[in-house]
């Protein structure tokens, strides 16, 4: 694995992930729409969709290279998202610490799951984001784009979702302490992190111990 900043993969690599990432959150959409109108069970055993962690973190220097600022405060982003993969791998998932493969679709959940915290208020036990797990079972596999990634592509994959899914939890929590303008900052990018991912109006959406579904009127 190259231990070179994504920033400096070729435009080619990048339209791969592009596709990747669009084509992931159309599968992700149609597993949770089925799920939610009861066309799937979301409570059937599936595989876990799992990848090798890369020797070194890929989505630390990918998402710093595009992060405002001079080469400081790319350092300090960088810093800050391999923080929070270490947190997600650690603490977040300390159950699984000492697995040799990271879950992908255990990724979307708590990413899932921490968006609808930041925009409802919703905080999701181990059950729920369980149930949502199974909800989101296997869909990967269903993915051209997946079954062609490569495993660095894969991988880049895995860390955007678990960096931002701790991110975007700590960032809720340290907003409430900051007041109400820092709150409604935080609700913004959860509901525009929900639609890139979902394709569905957040505010319509719950989470609770039947998994995802949506709010009633």
């Amino acid at each position: 694995m190259s231990r070179s900043s994504a920033r400096h993969a070729p435009p080619h690599d990048d339209r791969r992930h592009t596709a990747l990432v669009q084509d992931m959150s159309r599968l992700v959409r149609r597993a949770l729409l089925d799920a939610i109108v009861e066309l799937g069970d979301a409570s059937r055993d599936c595989a876990a969709l799992t990848v090798e962690p890369a020797r070194v973190p890929i989505a630390p220097a990918h998402l710093a290279a595009s992060h405002p600022g001079g080469p400081q405060s790319r350092h300090e982003a960088r810093a800050l998202y391999e923080r929070c993969l270490a947190h997600y791998r650690h603490v977040v998932r300390a159950s699984q610490a000492d697995s040799s493969l990271d879950d992908v679709g255990a990724a979307v959940a708590c990413f899932v799951a921490a968006n609808l915290q930041a925009l409802h208020g919703i905080d999701a036990t181990p059950e729920m984001l369980l149930r949502l797990e199974r909800q989101l079972g296997g869909v990967a596999t269903l993915s051209s784009a997946w079954a062609s990634a490569s495993a660095r592509e894969r991988q880049l994959y895995f860390e955007q979702m678990a960096i931002l899914a701790v991110l975007i939890r700590e960032t809720s929590a340290h907003a409430v302490l900051q007041g109400p303008a820092a709150v409604e900052n935080v609700r913004r990018a959860a509901r525009r992190y929900l639609r890139q991912l979902l394709g569905l109006d957040p505010d319509q959406l719950t989470l609770d111990a039947g998994g995802l579904s949506l709010r009633e009127a």
